[in-house]
């Protein structure tokens, strides 16, 4: 019988009131929070408790301007909802996380405690903060071997892809410097790039020292076998013994993430069928939807809530959810870039010809008129609704679409590119923050702007 992995997300595990209802009924839940507040307040930071049950507590953008707060908060949901599967005898049979995710897996599966796993967390930050690390991720919608041409055609010494999320999402790191470059020539080429909401360049080598520091104060943290089968993305194997998880503690910073890699793995050799995502929103289900068969399920937490206790009994429930496939280029698309092909029997890429396309004013579609802003905001409301699968009535005015509803920004990126093309809208200037973008309102807000902006400039010239 195929085996279930539950999968815990990195960063973007946290959405406001997610566990208010699991901490008034769970007692293990309660006790998690505990733990975690406990260790914050010994490291000078507010308790995780308070965003977590409050469903008006702050949004994922600003819960980031404090990353350690934001990352404790990830850990938290992830051993809370994963607590609540243990409590109803399904506790999984592999479990997987995904950059810091992988501190929620090890948790989870008894390696360390909870508190311990925060503290771990704590230092990563401190040890950040006192070094000259600023910088960041970027993610590109290419393939890994494309991200690593780009960075070499970039230069620099920090750029470096580090996520490997799916055949066509690599996730870049690089200093402050660097970046920006990386991402003005990812634009040029027609290549979407999505900055991420972190300030340092992680899973990068530029961050050793750091890595050591966390590494010489966490070295007397007491660490175990797993009680229940883990599987590291970082270390692109099982996790066995006490060693192994020291290795992931003290290399987590800096050595990169095949996600990719490892549920493919996980699949094809070691017969898991099933993966659940014990977290708020479906980021890992998405990028395991392009990177696994179609028969394989996918149960993630339902469209249109945050709600701890509906994630669980959907979990328990392990109905396969509505995944959004990659969004297939079409003619009059901004270029995007595509791997070249495998061959079946060697699996080496093959670069494709050439093919010299004439493209003349008359081949492209003719681009719609901008509506009125209610027409506009309802144009939106339909074409995210049927991109996503997703029931219109839930993209409400007040909608986060990222903390409530579960999209990516790299897939709101994605849609946002297909209607500026079709209302021949200019790209958004690099220095916008895209991430402050998140209800449709203000997406329809955004694309009134850059059609202003267009008029005028048509009109000086």
């Amino acid at each position: 019988m195929p085996y279930t992995a539950v999968q815990f997300p990195g960063l973007g595990g946290y959405a406001a009131g997610a566990l208010q209802q699991l901490a008034g009924t769970e007692i293990r839940v309660s006790e998690l929070l505990r733990d975690i507040d406990r260790a914050a307040r010994e490291y000078g930071v507010a308790p995780v408790s308070a965003p977590l049950t409050d469903p008006d507590g702050p949004e994922i953008e600003d819960l980031a301007r404090t990353p350690t707060r934001l990352h404790l908060a990830s850990l938290a949901s992830g051993l809370a909802i994963h607590a609540c599967l243990v409590a109803h005898g399904r506790p999984g049979d592999i479990l997987i996380g995904h950059s810091t995710g992988e501190l929620t897996a090890l948790a989870a599966a008894g390696c360390l405690s909870a508190y311990d796993a925060a503290r771990v967390l704590c230092e990563r930050e401190i040890a950040l903060a006192e070094g000259d690390f600023g910088g960041g991720l970027t993610a590109l919608r290419i393939g890994a071997r494309r991200a690593e041409q780009l960075c070499g055609a970039v230069g620099g010494w920090s750029l470096q892809p580090s996520l490997f999320n799916a055949p066509r999402q690599t996730v870049v790191s690089g200093n402050a410097d660097e970046l920006p470059l990386l991402e003005k020539a990812a634009r040029a080429l027609g290549i979407q790039a999505t900055r991420l909401l972190v300030v340092y360049p992680h899973h990068n080598p530029v961050l050793a020292e750091a890595a050591r520091q966390v590494a010489k104060t966490t070295a007397s943290y007491r660490l175990g076998e797993p009680h229940i089968r883990v599987y590291s993305p970082l270390l692109g194997r099982p996790v066995r013994a006490a060693d192994d998880v020291r290795r992931v503690i003290d290399r987590h910073l800096t050595d990169p993430v095949d996600y990719v890699g490892a549920i493919r793995e996980l699949h094809a050799f070691r017969d898991v069928g099933t993966f659940l995502e014990a977290g708020p929103r479906p980021l890992l289900t998405q990028c395991a939807a392009e990177c696994l068969p179609p028969d394989v399920g996918l149960v993630g937490p339902p469209p249109g809530t945050t709600d701890g206790r509906k994630i669980v009994d959907a979990l328990l429930e392990g109905r396969p959810v509505r995944v959004p496939p990659p969004i297939t280029p079409i003619a009059g698309d901004r270029p995007a870039a595509l791997e070249p092909p495998l061959d079946e029997e060697t699996g080496i890429a093959h670069e494709p010809p050439a093919v010299t396309v004439a493209i003349t004013s008359s081949s492209l579609p003719e681009a719609e008129s901008l509506p009125e802003a209610d027409e506009l905001l309802a144009d939106l409301r339909r074409t995210f609704a049927d991109a996503l699968g997703y029931p219109e009535e839930v993209f409400t005015d007040d909608a986060h679409l990222e903390a409530d509803l579960g999209i990516a920004s790299v897939k709101k990126t994605e849609l946002l590119v297909g209607l500026l093309d079709r209302y021949d809208l200019p790209t958004p200037p690099a220095e916008l923050r895209m991430r402050d973008y998140n209800t449709l309102p203000k997406l329809a807000g955004l694309m009134l702007l850059l059609a202003e902006g267009a008029d005028g400039a048509s009109g000086e010239r």
